[in-house]
């Protein structure tokens, strides 16, 4: 009787313990899959912030000063063009603008927070109230 007593605890024991090491297994299965697509989501977002710096490093936008920056001296001292300085903010506005946007879809098509994130900060102009105070 102690003998069959002692076989159903180990066998209700054991059916508990493969019952945890099952649902520990499943655990560990399902934690590693979402590493794995945190992992390919972190380097997605990493590729889209390169992509972002290459755009605000591009000739396209590095260019400008060289291309314009004679000519607009000349129109200066005719006194019939804005600031040189508001003219390379604007260049920079749209350049930080162009950013922000490809932050911003990028984010959407990978469901990244902190894209988007990124793409909130990057339109957001910390000087944009002294830049108003000053045309003002």
């Amino acid at each position: 009787a102690d003998a069959l007593g002692d076989l159903e605890d180990t066998t209700t024991t054991r059916d508990a313990d493969q019952k945890y090491l099952d649902d520990l297994t499943a655990t560990c299965e399902q934690k590693a899959t979402d590493f794995e697509s945190r992992q390919q989501l972190r380097a997605e977002e990493i590729e889209a912030i390169e992509k972002a710096i290459e755009i605000i490093s591009s000739s396209s936008v590095k260019g400008h000063a060289e291309t314009y920056l004679p000519a607009l001296a000349q129109q200066q001292l005719a006194g019939s063009s804005p600031a040189l300085a508001m003219l390379r903010a604007d260049a920079h506005d749209q350049a930080q603008a162009r950013v922000a946007q490809y932050l911003n879809k990028r984010s959407k098509e990978l469901g990244s927070r902190v894209l988007s994130a990124l793409a909130v900060r990057v339109s957001d102009d910390p000087f944009r109230k002294v830049k108003k105070m000053i045309k003002d």
